[in-house]
């Protein structure tokens, strides 16, 4: 059996974005349709198509929501208790810091593609944070 990480940089390998493949990885965990949450996370990518949170701390923040969305102020302890923990190992939330260009923009794209981001670091970010949310338990 193939862990969450593996899932997830598969699921990103195989052209998921980055907040599908962070939340259809815990699918399982949560007997989630994989088709409804493709779906549920498909806006998220690409810090909510405009570089903003990043989309992989997204689809970890609604995973989270599964787990403890019945309890406002668990969720939310929970989630910050997350963006920590990604900050801390990562720097940033925000997909324009953590690429450090602005893929809203069709200059940061390109910078971003000629670089090779979204197959190194946003592949990072994506096993970054399914591996946090392992080790906090979900």
């Amino acid at each position: 059996m193939i862990s969450k990480s593996e899932k997830a940089a598969e699921l990103f390998g195989k052209g998921y974005n980055c907040a599908q493949a962070v939340f259809c990885s815990f699918c399982d965990s949560y007997d989630l349709d994989v088709v409804m949450a493709e779906k549920i996370a498909c806006g998220l990518g690409s810090g909510v198509r405009n570089a903003d949170v990043c989309g992989a701390v997204s689809g970890a923040v609604l995973v989270i929501g599964l787990k403890y969305g019945h309890d406002k102020k668990v969720c939310n302890a929970k989630t910050e208790e997350f963006t920590a923990k990604f900050k801390e190992r990562n720097q940033y939330i925000v997909c324009r810091n953590i690429l450090g260009c602005d893929i809203a923009t069709l200059e940061g794209r390109e910078v971003a593609i000629k670089a090779n981001l979204f197959k190194t670091v946003c592949l990072d970010m994506v096993v970054s944070a399914v591996d946090i949310l392992d080790k906090l338990g979900y």
